[in-house]
């Protein structure tokens, strides 16, 4: 279909689409299926963002720094970066492989991987043993992509949308629970003494306990999965392309009419091979996944810095706050984000479309970065953290939901962005590679930057907020090259 980017009045904006697709009759949701996928996709913040209230300890309390605190960052950023860095290298060959040999064995291999590198990790008091468990948890993860690509096989057009808009919630779910997780369970030796101050065991790996907690969760979504998740790639499914005569004349019955825009992508005939590289390589395509790219780079910047922000002493870049208290922190944003995106972000996209909330939510990242300088500046000049610079970082907080939502504007440019249907895996998996690889540039430049600007004393130890400041405004710049209007690819591409 064509696109006209060159309309700008809000009558066409992409709220006269989703009008228009509306009216059509809605294909209910398949709940249980699309549960399951949930709970799968509720692992991957689970077995993450446990580890951003207590990483920065760990560092400094296993001794990997030599007791200097302002190298925390170059440790604790390498440690992060390992797991996008092996999944950024094997994201494509599992999706790949899930083509072969279908999406369930796949995600399996991959969520039962996050659990048992995530007790690998709590075993380990060596910066070659984290490292390691952190990169082997990418590397057996390929899951990002193919449960991505199973909701688009078992939805349509017409309830896609609805689908994708409880993922951000899912997501924040397991945001808000995690740090809670990482920060209350750490120590419990010292913090439960009634339970464990026995168990010599605790004493010595302090901070296996949430490590175990988190696991949990793969591992029993693993055991769903294993018994009531179905497969979903047409070609493995009672769905796919009929074979014999009887059932080619069978499936071009009245009974069974041929695919259109709105049949479930599962009862579309598969396609034997999957379309090149170099045709969905369009401009459409490149610059939706370029700004998934950018808006990830800002996201992941923003989550690592903030931690080690909390963590790191009065004085040393940060306000000096203990790992319980930064899991409470984290896990408030993380419920707050939950709540926000499934109470207005709906709103928010019917009443400004697509791209201008995706250019608003990128636009936040800039008072968002601003208030750490402010923050610095203000506990050092009182030598504490005070109940203004707490209302700084509550407004921080309040804000960060809406940063967040661009997340979900991306998915919806990167699935309009296909050439066409049967190029919209390949297009997900596209953008998740470069979201990955964003995902490992982050940690790894904040915390570098963070660290170096104190060492250096780089414009004051300034210079990283003035750098994520440029990256905003490039990021920003790019958002303008998106299109206002968008049409989702149909079956007329086909041929």
């Amino acid at each position: 279909m064509t696109v006209h980017p060159r309309r700008s009045s809000a009558s066409v904006e992409p709220r006269a689409v989703e009008e228009q697709a509306s009216k059509s009759k809605t294909t209910p949701l398949p709940w249980l299926q699309l549960s399951i996928i949930y709970w799968l996709q509720l692992s991957e913040p689970m077995t993450g963002y446990v580890l951003l209230p207590i990483i920065n300890s760990m560092v400094l309390e296993y001794g990997l720094t030599g007791g200097d605190a302002k190298e925390i960052g170059y440790y604790a950023g390498a440690i992060m970066s390992a797991f996008y860095v092996t999944e950024t290298l094997f994201i494509f060959f599992w999706g790949r492989l899930s083509d072969s040999i279908g999406r369930r064995p796949v995600v399996l291999i991959g969520i039962l991987g996050s659990g048992v590198t995530m007790l690998m990790f709590g075993l380990s008091r060596t910066f070659i043993g984290l490292l390691l468990s952190r990169g082997l948890s990418g590397a057996v993860n390929g899951n990002i992509g193919v449960l991505k690509s199973m909701i688009a096989e078992i939805t349509d057009e017409s309830n896609q949308a609805r689908a994708w808009s409880l993922a951000p919630v899912v997501f924040a779910s397991g945001a808000t629970l995690a740090p809670i997780i990482g920060g209350g369970l750490a120590h419990p030796a010292e913090r439960f003494p009634s339970l464990f101050s026995g168990w010599q065991f605790f004493k010595t790996y302090p901070y296996f306990l949430p490590c175990l907690v988190s696991a949990l969760f793969p591992f029993s979504a693993f055991f769903v999965a294993g018994t009531l998740l179905k497969e979903t790639l047409p070609s493995r499914t009672k769905y796919a392309k009929p074979t014999s005569t009887t059932d080619v004349a069978s499936s071009t019955s009245s009974d069974h009419p041929e695919p259109s825009a709105t049949t479930p992508l599962l009862e579309q005939a598969s396609k034997p091979k999957p379309p090149p590289l170099r045709s969905i390589l369009t401009r459409r395509v490149q610059i939706a996944v370029l700004n998934y790219g950018t808006i990830s780079l800002l996201s992941m910047s923003y989550s690592f810095t903030q931690p080690l922000f909390l963590s790191s002493p009065i004085g040393k870049g940060g306000l000096g706050l203990s790992p319980p208290t930064i899991g409470y922190i984290l896990g408030a944003s993380g419920l707050w984000n939950g709540l926000f995106q499934g109470l207005f972000f709906p709103a928010l996209h019917r009443r400004l479309g697509t791209k201008r909330l995706f250019i608003i939510s990128v636009c936040t990242y800039i008072p968002l970065f601003l208030l750490w300088p402010v923050m610095t500046i203000a506990s050092v000049r009182a030598g504490y953290v005070t109940s203004a610079v707490m209302g700084l970082l509550a407004m921080q907080l309040v804000m960060y939901p809406l940063s967040r939502s661009g997340f979900s504007c991306s998915h919806i440019f990167i699935t309009s962005a296909a050439p066409t249907r049967s190029s919209l895996g390949a297009t997900t998996g596209l953008g998740q590679t470069v979201a990955s690889f964003m995902r490992v540039v982050g940690p790894a430049l904040s915390a570098s930057l963070f660290a170096v600007s104190l060492q250096k004393n780089l414009l004051g130890g300034y210079l990283v907020y003035v750098i994520l400041m440029i990256l905003t405004l490039g990021t920003i710049g790019g958002a303008s090259l998106l299109p206002a209007v968008m049409t989702r690819a149909s079956e007329e591409n086909e041929e």
